[in-house]
C-alpha cells in the first residue's frame, strides 16, 4: 500500500516537472518567433533621437554672454564697438558706458568711467567726494571709485557685477534699468556733493 502511494506521488511530482519542462519550452518557442517583433521596438529609439536633436538645437540657440551683449547693446539703439583692452564701449543717452562680458561667465561689468572728476589739488572737493563716495558705497547695489589719471583730475567711475543670461526677460528693459540707477546714482553724488560744499560755506559765514 505505501509503495503504491510512493509511486502515485512519484508520477505526479514527474508530471509536474514534465509540464514545467513544456512551459519553458513553448515559452522560448513564443519569443523566438516574436523576436523580429522585438526588434521592431526601434520607434523608441527613433523617438529618443529626435529628443536629442531637440536638446542639441536648443543647446545650438543658447549664444554667448559676450554674443548676447553685443545683441542687446544694439537692440536699445546702441552702437557697440570694442576697446583696445576688450571691452564693449556703447553710447547710451550721451554717456559712454563700458561693457565687460567673458563667454564663460554669467555675470558682466558694467562700467560708467568719468562720471564724474575734479582738481587733484583741490583738498576740500577731494574731502567732499570721499565722504560721499563712502555713503553711496555703504547702501547702493554699485561700486563708486576714484582714481589719480596722468592729467590733473581725478577721475570717479561707477561699476555693477550683475546677471546677464538669456533667460532673463525683456532682458532689454533690464540693462536699461541698470543704466538708469547709474544716472541716479550720478545725480545723488552730485546733490550730496553740492549739499555739503554749500554747508561749509554757511559755517564759514
Amino acid at each position: 500500500m505505501e509503495e503504491t502511494v510512493v509511486e502515485v506521488n512519484s508520477n505526479i511530482m514527474m508530471w509536474h516537472i514534465i509540464g514545467i519542462m513544456v512551459l519553458v519550452l513553448i515559452y522560448n518557442l513564443y519569443r523566438y518567433s516574436h523576436e523580429d517583433d522585438i526588434c521592431d521596438y526601434s520607434p523608441v529609439e527613433t523617438d529618443m533621437s529626435e529628443n536629442n536633436q531637440v536638446v542639441e538645437t536648443n543647446m545650438e540657440e543658447t549664444i554667448s554672454t559676450r554674443q548676447l551683449a553685443l545683441n542687446t547693446i544694439e537692440h536699445i539703439g546702441s552702437e557697440p564697438k570694442y576697446t583696445e583692452e576688450g571691452r564693449i564701449r556703447f553710447e547710451y543717452q550721451g554717456v559712454v558706458f563700458l561693457m565687460e562680458a567673458i563667454d564663460e561667465c554669467m555675470f558682466v561689468n558694467l562700467i560708467w568711467p568719468w562720471c564724474h572728476s575734479f582738481s587733484k589739488f583741490d583738498i576740500d572737493e577731494f574731502a567732499r567726494v570721499r565722504q560721499v563716495v563712502n555713503d553711496i558705497n555703504a547702501r547702493g547695489t554699485a561700486s563708486v571709485f576714484y582714481g589719480i589719471t596722468d592729467s590733473d583730475n581725478v577721475a570717479v567711475h561707477i561699476k555693477k557685477h550683475f546677471l546677464f543670461v538669456q533667460q532673463i526677460p525683456n532682458i532689454e528693459e533690464y540693462l536699461r534699468s541698470v543704466m538708469d540707477s547709474f544716472f541716479r546714482m550720478v545725480r545723488t553724488m552730485d546733490v550730496e556733493i553740492e549739499r555739503i560744499r554749500l554747508k561749509e560755506c554757511a559755517q564759514e559765514e
